[in-house]
């Protein structure tokens, strides 16, 4: 069987005022349809470099060598256009830092059109009630849809960036340390939801099987993991 994704001799080397840097190794790691895989290492290990040279998101004048194949397409070689198709609608990325990836300037509602409407022809209601839905489903109620980001604590962002990240179904979710942010003392319950990946969008087993076909977590320590949420772990 083929694998959905696979990492091939995949080195990544960041250019600084000294010059490149290794970040990144001959790293060679499958991801099987249906497979949720976790990887544990310590900060600074690769960990978030690795799930953003899959989709394509690394600084300027990063050197990437090596090849990252997702359904036979090899990753690094495509376009900006082929690769912004991708992103979202089929590999969706959870970042570690909200505050970082949301736009101060633009409602949580404009985050969500913004997405939907780059992969998808749906009419503005039906794209709010999509963003509605997944926004609900991490616990953030329809009246804060048109919120600005500064007005969430860290955990609801947090929420929200989950949220985007499951709103189009993707067939790869690649969470960067998701649980970071949230508050496990006032929510216990979603922390548990979003640690197992599978549960992370509130629904039946079966049903977030189906529209999330492979996970691929990060963690820097395997507490942050449940039994149930990976097959095998291996570190960077």
């Amino acid at each position: 069987m083929e694998p959905l994704l696979k990492a091939e001799n995949l080195s990544v080397r960041y250019r600084t005022r000294r010059g490149y840097i290794d970040a990144l190794s001959k790293i060679d790691l499958d991801v099987f349809n249906g497979e949720t895989l976790g990887i544990v290492g310590e900060t600074g290990c690769g960990k978030s470099t690795f799930g953003k040279s899959i989709l394509g998101v690394l600084p300027p004048k990063t050197q990437v060598e090596g090849r990252i194949l997702f359904k036979g397409r090899n990753l690094a070689r495509l376009t900006e256009p082929e690769i912004r198709a991708i992103r979202g609608k089929e590999i969706a990325l959870i970042f570690q830092d909200p505050m970082t990836r949301l736009n101060p300037l633009m409602r949580v509602e404009d985050h969500f059109l913004e997405e939907i409407s780059a992969h998808d022809s749906l009419s503005i209601s039906e794209a709010q009630k999509k963003a509605a839905d997944a926004l609900s489903s991490m616990g953030i109620p329809e009246s804060r849809f048109r919120n600005y980001p500064h007005e969430f604590s860290g955990g609801m962002r947090q929420r929200i960036m989950i949220a985007m990240a499951i709103v189009l179904q993707p067939s790869l979710l690649i969470a960067d340390e998701p649980t970071t942010s949230l508050d496990v003392i006032t929510d216990p319950s979603l922390h548990s939801r979003s640690i197992g990946i599978g549960n992370i969008s509130r629904l039946s087993r079966t049903q977030v099987d189906r529209r999330l076909s492979s996970r691929l977590a990060f963690s820097t320590s395997r507490m942050q993991i449940s039994p149930e949420m990976c097959l095998c772990e291996r570190s960077l």
